[in-house]
């Protein structure tokens, strides 16, 4: 039996102006049809998202994410369908801070409720030195769970009839999610404190290490769009080679060959794939928000105490 049983059992560009008002125009020149048999449709960014709101809406809510499984956000390209389809969804749900990039444009022409998670309240957000904020809150399960609030008090008032029913479904989600952030605390504790050092591909597990304790660098910053330097892909390598952490960890949105390169020359292993800006698909390791968690914390435990 391995380790990890133990344990647990190219590059996108930004669309241009003229780009993207061409998406737009022909959105409006060709709708969509919306889903009869939904009492309300809901779109999210991601499928982060999508599926948090999935544990808040009712069966007869369709809830669906502009952004597919596998893809990352910071640099997807919308096409004339996304357009359509948030025109024709009664809420539309967004994380903000920047994550996605593209998206404020597209809500332009709707008509739906449209909600910036990270707009809503005071959130604790972190901010690179080029004053950049740092969107990745979900990776903590608590923050997790205060999305599912800002999820069901705008179903609520989207569906007014069945906001009893929402919030009884999101504080029930809550549970489990606190459960959840318990649950992968206890299992982190197993690392040794000289082990907790965390490298990904991009930084999306910055909240997530200061939560439970990690010393996290990335290849990237906050956002994909930018190509690393040299400066710093030399001085990943020269954190690992003065570290000795066994393992680094690619992410399965973002291109893997630098960091397999940098990998290589450190002399250090390339762990389980990690996700973070978007779930896996169906029946994947990661086709939920918890499932992605359980995975990721059973591949860092894995990596770091080999």
């Amino acid at each position: 039996m391995t380790r990890r049983s133990r344990v647990r059992g190219a590059m996108h560009t930004r669309l241009g102006l003229l780009t993207l008002c061409a998406v737009m125009l022909m959105a409006c020149g060709s709708p969509a049809q919306p889903n009869g048999n939904a009492r309300l449709t809901v779109v999210t960014s991601t499928t982060v998202l999508a599926d948090l709101a999935r544990h808040v809406a009712t069966e007869d809510v369709t809830v669906t994410s502009v952004v597919p499984y596998d893809t990352d956000p910071h640099v997807y390209e919308p096409t004339p369908a996304d357009a359509r389809l948030m025109a024709d969804a009664d809420v539309i749900i967004a994380n903000g801070a920047n994550l996605e990039p593209w998206f404020a444009a597209l809500t332009r022409q709707v008509n739906g409720t449209v909600v910036f998670i990270l707009e809503t309240g005071t959130w604790p957000l972190l901010y690179e030195t080029d004053g950049a904020p740092d969107p990745h809150l979900w990776m903590v399960p608590r923050f997790a769970a205060d999305y599912v609030t800002v999820i069901a008090d705008t179903l609520a008032q989207a569906d007014a009839p069945y906001a009893a029913t929402y919030r009884a479904r999101a504080t029930a989600k809550r549970d489990l999610l606190l459960a959840l952030d318990t649950e992968l605390a206890v299992l982190f504790a197993t690392v040794a404190p000289a082990r907790r050092i965390l490298v990904t591909s991009h930084d999306a597990f910055r909240y997530f290490g200061q939560h439970y304790g990690f010393q996290v660098a990335s290849l990237y910053g906050v956002s994909t769009e930018t190509q690393p330097s040299a400066r710093q892909v030399q001085s990943l390598i020269d954190l690992l080679r003065a570290s000795q952490i066994p393992t680094i960890f690619v992410e399965t949105t973002v291109d893997q060959s630098v960091l397999i390169r940098i990998a290589r020359d450190a002399n250090v292993r390339i762990g389980t794939p990690l996700y973070g800006d978007a779930l896996g698909p169906p029946g994947s390791v990661a086709d939920s928000y918890s499932a992605m968690m359980r995975h990721n914390a059973e591949a860092i435990v894995d990596g770091l105490t080999r």
